[in-house]
């Protein structure tokens, strides 16, 4: 028998003991102390609470054995016990105690869960335990409130994009163009003040406008951490608003075969997908493989088609790691394809096209269901390759080596006479050089120091007929960066600087053809101070203060001429004749160096607050961001351009201020049943002419019902969720005139002139969304129903709103198949 087995192997226990004490089940958050984003040897640690099942008191002097060794930890008076500097991916422990039973688990370093393990009295036999660990926060951002989507909830839905699978955070949002193109909205801003980290190296895209979302999979991704603080020194240049850490698979070694295969249908849009990844992890040897295909057609609000919304995507995704005695090398390659619509009535013919188009309750074109992609619609390609090298010379103290390359191709194509060449023809080549050093410990100090080689070449493609809307140009960039932390007792210092030098070389075409080139360098120091203290048991007090930096990206200083549904003029390529009483031109490209125009400098602090207490969780996050020179995208006008009538917007600087903060109360309301609320605020403010910002995440709250259902069949457990979101209204949007009143010239604009928007501000909306996941050890299924009571709205941060309403109900059907060789 089970008991008697366990008495012999455990002889200095007392058996009444035993036979009355057992061990139940414990599930363990641990924090593996890594200071580079890959996992890697002797670079692990577990941390955990013992407690007594039935009185929730700590249980002191359990001693925890890593199982084959001879180390061993104690837990304190508090209950609590912490092992370091672990090598391996899997670790088994033995945990003993007297009156209670010996047992033996196996931990894996896969997933997050609770840092408790439940000691219970009166039981009579010993189940399976699985101990369960994550990473630690990554080096100079341990004191920055950030949070992580798991793969098995981007897995739930693998249709929907990047910023749309992060928007489930409080804090974090997006804007988009359409149902296809989305940005991640994090605190309020956006593009290339979000740094989108893709596998260890700065995603490689045209970041720039809110026309152009990041070519990343989330169904090829393993695990994405959002951080909210500005993480300039960490990551460099573009973090004044956080950084968004997408990781691939961690190439485990000693993992035995995995295939996942994974296919679903989606309602709105008659949507479909297929994927399917490989994975196996060896002593020195382990590979991933993994493949998506996606094609959705045209989406539909709840009262019309949404004509010209479908896209098509493909991708494919490989890693692999090999180690020899202390050096661990790593390969990743990856691609994904897409075809993107854009709705079809956002392009006006006429004025009066062009009025109705932003006045109507319904798109100007309206056309039966289609999976064909037309104009306007954007191809886009893009490669990432890496290799990284790790050198652990010393327990406490390692190299990384890192090079990556990636190309990304962009065709945008535009409604016009010669629709069959791109208005838009864009080759990006990135290159990214990384050197980090993990030092050994110098005075209690943990720290790491790294160098950074950044280089980028933008090439306008000759062929469209079109002045180029950006130009040509190359970015050089050297950094280099140290930061240290001390721990003492209860409380952890941070402290970071990092110096940039950039330099950038532009070439490009006045309105009348000629070349223009012009050359500029930056310098700038960035510094962070962090402070963390753990006030009590569950409870946690972080605070950031932390500058950040960005140059003015090409679209913000060049841009020229038509991109989607409007007409945008960079910083540098209009100015207000005094001449001619402040007449508004384009007719010349101002140099750099004699312009007003400098980069933007944030400072923000962000300060989280957690406490755990019993069933409850509470978290409050608070943030102010102070941003010099602050670049926006601003409407001026309605002209008359060769497609027809179009909006016009310029970008403005100035100074700026983001306040807000979030709450979030998650509570076990039984071992069933859980929930979680979290409200969003935010406050911004243009300080230059106290008016408010456009485009600005309004207040949000959200509610999310777990419920684990019985079995209804031994090995298969089930959940319901329920989702209920209410997005109030924007009341800081600026006043509303309408294109009408500019065509008509009853209204007078120049760049001067108080901020306004071509609409007002819709609507608040309540949505709900329902989800009912099954699971057996080799099938997953789910079904999911977004906007369940088909509710009509439009998103104040979606730039369709001007023609249409955002899509209406949607079932989503997903079944994968899980295949484990150990398993067998």
């Amino acid at each position: 028998m089970i008991l008697d087995e366990l008495v012999r192997l455990l002889p200095r226990t007392n058996t009444a003991y035993i036979k009355h004490f057992l061990l139940l089940s414990f599930i363990l958050v641990v924090r593996i102390q890594t200071h580079a984003q890959n996992v890697d040897p002797c670079n692990y640690e577990l941390k955990g609470i013992i407690l007594d099942a039935d009185t929730k008191e700590a249980i002191p002097y359990v001693q925890v054995i890593l199982k084959g060794t001879q180390r061993f930890e104690l837990t304190d008076i508090d209950g609590k016990f912490h092992i370091k500097d672990l090598c391996d991916e899997s670790n088994a422990l033995l945990i003993t105690c007297l009156g209670y039973c010996d047992t033996t688990c196996q931990h894996f370093h896969e997933s997050e869960d609770k840092p408790y393990i439940y000691l219970k009295k009166e039981v009579s036999a010993l189940d399976a335990v699985t101990v369960t660990a994550e990473r630690s926060r990554e080096e100079g951002t341990v004191s920055i409130a950030q949070q992580i989507i798991s793969k098995s909830d981007l897995s739930a839905n693998t249709t929907q994009s990047l910023a749309s699978a992060l928007s489930e955070i409080d804090g974090v949002t997006f804007t988009s163009v359409g149902s296809n193109v989305q940005l991640p909205v994090i605190h309020g801003l956006y593009g290339n003040r979000i740094l989108i980290l893709n596998n260890g190296l700065k995603h490689g895209f045209q970041n720039w406008g809110s026309d152009h979302a990041p070519e990343i999979d989330i169904a090829t991704a393993n695990k994405v951490t959002v951080l909210k603080g500005a993480a300039g020194v960490r990551y460099g240049p573009e973090a004044l608003g956080g950084a968004i850490v997408v990781e691939s698979d961690p190439l485990y070694f000693k993992r035995s075969f995995k295939t996942r295969i994974g296919t679903g249908y989606q309602t709105n849009g008659r949507g479909y997908f297929a994927n399917a990844e490989i994975s196996e992890g060896l002593e020195k040897w382990s590979y991933h493989l993994g493949a998506n295909y996606t094609r959705i057609g045209d989406r539909s609000a709840p009262d019309y088609s949404l004509t010209n919304t479908g896209k098509e995507e493909k991708s494919i995704n490989g890693g692999l790691r090999y180690q020899v005695n202390d050096f661990d090398f790593k390969f990743y390659y990856s691609y994904l394809g897409q075809n993107l619509g854009i709705l079809r009535s956002s392009v006006a013919e006429s004025g009066t096209a062009i009025v109705r188009a932003f006045n109507s309750d319904e798109p100007n074109i309206i056309r039966d269901f289609s999976y064909d992609i037309n104009q306007p619609n954007q191809l886009v390609q893009h490669h990432l390759a890496k290799i990284e090298s790790s050198w652990r010379y010393a327990d406490d103290a390692k190299l990384v080596f890192k090079f990556g390359s990636q190309l990304n191709q962009r065709d945008e194509f535009d409604v016009r006479r010669n629709a069959d060449l791109p208005i838009i023809d864009l080759d990006l080549i990135t290159n990214d050089l990384q050197v980090d050093w993990e030092h050994p410990h110098w005075f209690q100090l943990d720290g790491l120091i790294g160098l950074q080689i950044f280089n980028q070449n933008n090439d306008n493609n000759p062929g469209t007929l079109t002045s180029p809307f950006i130009p040509n140009y190359n970015t050089f960039r050297f950094s280099g960066f140290i930061i240290e932390s001390l721990r003492s007792d209860e409380s952890t210092f941070e402290l970071g600087i990092r110096l940039d030098y950039e330099y950038n070389n532009v070439r490009g075409r006045e309105p009348n053809q000629d070349l223009y080139k012009d050359e500029y360098s930056f310098t700038n120091l960035t510094a962070s101070l962090g402070y963390i203290l753990n006030l009590a048991e569950g409870n946690t007090f972080r605070s950031n203060l932390a500058t950040a930096w960005r140059t003015p990206n090409m679209s913000e200083l060049f841009s020229f001429g038509q991109h989607g549904f409007k007409t945008s003029f960079g910083l540098l390529r209009y100015y207000t004749d005094e001449n001619e009483n402040g007449r508004f031109r384009t007719d010349r490209v101002t140099p750099l160096g004699e312009s007003s125009i400098t980069p933007e400098k944030g400072y923000k602090w962000i300060n989280e607050w957690q406490l755990r207490k019993l069933t409850n969780t509470f978290t409050v996050t608070a943030y102010t961001n102070y941003i010099q020179n602050f670049i926006f995208n601003r409407p001026l006008a309605v002209i008359g351009t060769i497609r027809g009538p179009m909006p016009v917007f310029i970008y403005d600087q100035a100074d700026a201020m983001f306040v807000g903060g979030e709450i979030t109360w998650q509570k076990k309301w039984s071992s069933t049943l859980e929930g979680n609320l979290g409200i969003s605020y935010l406050w911004s403010r243009n300080l230059k002419k106290n008016e408010p910002l456009i485009n600005q995440p309004p207040i949000n709250v959200n509610y999310q019902l777990d419920w684990q259902l019985p079995s209804f069949w031994e090995g298969i457990s089930s959940q319901l969720s329920l989702n209920p979101t209410y997005t109030f209204r924007q009341f800081q949007a600026p006043r509303t005139v309408g294109p009408e009143a500019l065509i008509d010239g009853l209204v007078t604009i120049t760049p001067e002139s108080e901020i306004f928007d071509f609409k007002d501000a819709p609507d608040g909306y309540f949505l709900l969304d329902i989800a009912w996941n099954v699971k057996s050890e080799k099938i997953e299924l789910g079904l999911s129903i977004q906007n369940v009571f088909n509710a009509r709205y439009r998103n104040y941060l979606n730039e369709m709103r001007y023609f249409a309403d955002e899509p209406g109900i949607n079932f989503l059907f997903t079944i994968n198949y899980l295949f484990n060789s150990k398993s067998n």
